[in-house]
């Protein structure tokens, strides 16, 4: 029997025996016991600096997603779409996409006095969660958008660049 630190450090150690240049890390630290997170997340930044392999790092927790970026990008999805690209330190201070700024709202900080309270800049329409089988026409999070309008309901938005990110809003 297995932990999940150790099943996770197996899975790991047979991806890089392969030598890749592109490791997809889903939810890799998600069953791991605390104390061992940070150990798995250094390998995987030490892997990336001394051999070059990248990581796609996929994962609900934001607070490994900006460790584990560093001073990489971060790429926020919803309902298999991008909502926001762009470097971690620039998207997490300066979010775009309302989406974005509901999920940092919904991380508790630390320090209250760092804290930007986005829920009360955009609260969200609906706290429906989304039918992954049946999605809306138009911008995936127009239901729960706060910043909805027509076009939002109609066409799906492009990706433009803003502040040297990608960005997926009519409003933005």
């Amino acid at each position: 029997q297995l932990s999940g630190g150790q099943r996770q450090r197996i899975l790991l150690a047979r991806a890089l025996s392969v030598k890749p240049r592109l490791i997809v890390a889903d939810e890799p630290v998600s069953m791991v016991d605390v104390s061992l997170r940070i150990a798995l997340l250094d390998l995987m930044s030490r892997m990336n600096k001394k051999h070059n392999i990248s990581f796609v790092y996929i994962t609900h927790d934001l607070g490994t997603a900006r460790y584990i970026a560093n001073s990489g990008r971060i790429v926020v999805m919803y309902l298999g779409r991008m909502a926001e690209c762009n470097q971690i330190q620039k998207a997490i201070e300066n979010p775009r996409h309302p989406y974005f700024k509901a999920l940092l709202a919904a991380v508790p900080e630390a320090d209250p006095d760092h804290r930007r309270d986005y829920s009360a800049e955009l609260p969200l329409r609906s706290l429906d969660m989304p039918d992954i089988v049946n999605q809306p026409t138009g911008c995936k999070f127009h239901p729960r958008c706060p910043l909805c309008s027509e076009i939002c309901e109609r066409e799906e938005p492009k990706l433009r660049t803003i502040d040297g990110g990608l960005v997926a809003c009519h409003h933005v």
